[in-house]
């Protein structure tokens, strides 16, 4: 009887690597290249009955944010002492917007720094004396604001989602050197008409690998349309065509997370953007 349950658990293991290498290898195809694994309990079912485990909505370079606005704090070259990739933030903020993954508005409609800049350490609530205090209370007061973007800071260009699923441009200038900033320019940059459904999330740096629209259900990044030549010949630009990616449909069950530059599964492996 033993080794019969050990031949099926043999078995299970078996298929479940299967679908595991077979995920591994679409995601490859889809231009994406393997980094090493992501050990944070909180975002795995502890087993098959487990439906309550947290689920992630915006991951940056140093912190995860799920979907109840509770912060961690993320490392991906080395775990932390608890053994895992992740641990829970010292602060009790609870996020409802973010700004350029380092400025954040709390439930409490105050804002604070994400991450910490020369004295001044993370979780800190923003003054107003803070020379872009303005500019973060322009573009984050709205009640329905949940990203925000800085797309051309010289031209003070910034890409706002709002919870109707589109994301704006909003364009802020100063009438004097005098005159506080105003929003002067409102205009649709990302339509959920375009992509089909309500946008829940994105990112923008321009003709760049690390450029994606996310909707309920797809996601469109920025590719390069003809890699093979500007790729091969110095005097050849890459041109970049925003595309709808399929595997992000095809695997969608497999992929727990995505920022437009690092992909994580739900059998821990990390992959990062190649092509």
């Amino acid at each position: 009887m033993k080794k019969i349950r050990f031949i099926i658990l043999l078995v299970m293991i078996g298929i479940c690597c299967g679908c595991n290498g077979n995920t591994t290898r679409d995601i490859r195809h889809a231009g994406f290249a393997m980094g090493g694994t992501f050990q944070c309990s909180n975002f795995f079912p502890k087993d098959k009955e487990d439906v309550d485990f947290e689920k992630i909505r915006y991951m940056t370079d140093s912190r995860i944010i799920n979907t109840d606005g509770k912060i961690y704090e993320l490392s991906l070259s080395q775990t932390f002492a608890n053994g895992e990739n992740c641990k829970d933030a010292d602060t009790e903020i609870k996020v409802k917007a973010i700004l350029d993954n380092t400025i954040i508005k709390g439930m409490d409609n105050k804002y604070y720094y994400l991450v910490g800049k020369n004295d001044v350490p993370s979780y800190a609530e923003i003054p107003n004396t803070d020379n872009s205090y303005a500019i973060y209370d322009l573009v984050l007061k709205e009640e329905d604001v949940v990203k925000v973007v800085t797309a051309d800071s010289s031209a003070g260009i910034y890409y706002v989602l709002k919870r109707d699923g589109n994301v704006y441009s909003y364009e802020i200038t100063r009438a004097s050197t005098q005159a506080p900033p105003a929003v002067t320019t409102v205009s649709t940059v990302y339509d959920k008409m375009t992509y089909g459904s309500d946008i829940i999330d994105f990112n923008y740096a321009g003709q760049s690998l690390n450029t994606y629209v996310k909707t309920d259900d797809k996601v469109y990044r920025m590719r390069i349309t003809n890699s093979e030549e500007c790729g091969k010949y110095a005097d050849v630009a890459c041109q970049f065509s925003m595309q709808e990616d399929p595997i992000f449909v095809e695997k969608k069950d497999s992929i727990i997370s995505y920022n437009g530059s690092v992909l994580i599964t739900n059998y821990k492996q990390v992959f990062t953007v190649a092509s």
